[in-house]
């Protein structure tokens, strides 16, 4: 069931959200509706029934968060995720979402405003590796380690992990102590995941917000804000972007 929260707040706590709801039950929240984008933080304890089916003039992805999750995405294998992760089903393809392990089983997923669930998939013919013939961006399964391990930790970097005609998300690491000049979006929202340390928002005429893992930051079009990493470790987080021009 999906309930009826307050949307595109400043900040959506990892802690709030799983608190409104009882350990280990099947529920999800919109947090965002902003015209280009649902995002819908979705809960589903091991065991909950798997519901196939397809978008067929849109991508959907989701950031997998606490516990692990089985996807299912057209023909591809099956593959398990990890905190951090990000997984898409392409438009046309079917995709069966099981989670796995953990009290509950944790993703956000962005979707289209418009979505349903009214087309069903059908069980794939044949299976191949998730990883033939991909490339980044837009990969299946983003794995989170992988964009650490070709990066590293000791420096400030960003990958981009989603490029198409709703959204450009990007993975973003950035040192201890580093900051962000003041800027704004005139014509976008953008919002944020944070997945790693405590990144700060200061933002024009307003309390700064402080996110930690877990938590969502929205900023509507218009706003100046900068961005400044307060943990005593790097943080990650991935943005929701408009497409690029």
């Amino acid at each position: 069931m999906v309930s009826t929260a307050p949307m595109n707040l400043r900040l959506s706590r990892h802690a709030d959200v799983m608190g409104r709801h009882g350990e280990g039950e099947r529920w999800a929240e919109v947090l965002i509706e902003d015209g280009r984008n649902r995002a819908v933080w979705i809960s589903g304890p091991p065991g909950t029934p798997p519901d196939p089916h397809i978008h067929p003039d849109f991508n959907e992805f989701w950031v997998a968060l606490d516990g692990r999750t089985q996807w299912q995405i057209g023909q591809y294998e099956p593959v398990l995720s990890e905190w951090g992760d990000l997984i898409m089903a392409p438009a046309g393809f079917a995709h069966d979402i099981q989670p796995k392990e953990g009290v509950q089983a944790i993703r956000f997923g962005i979707t289209h405003p418009n979505s349903n669930h009214d087309i069903k998939g059908v069980a794939p013919c044949r299976l191949i590796p998730v990883d033939e013939g991909q490339t980044n961006p837009n990969l299946v399964h983003t794995k989170l380690k992988d964009f650490i391990s070709r990066n590293g930790t000791t420096s400030n970097w960003v990958e981009v992990a989603v490029s198409d005609n709703r959204n450009y998300a990007t993975y973003s690491h950035e040192l201890a102590g580093w900051s962000s000049a003041a800027t704004s979006h005139t014509d976008e929202n953008r919002w944020w995941v944070v997945l790693q340390g405590q990144v700060e928002w200061s933002i024009d005429g307003e309390d700064s917000v402080v996110a930690g893992p877990g938590d969502v930051v929205f900023v509507e079009a218009g706003k100046n804000y900068s961005i400044s990493t307060t943990s005593n470790e790097p943080s990650i987080r991935i943005t929701i972007a408009a497409p690029m021009s």
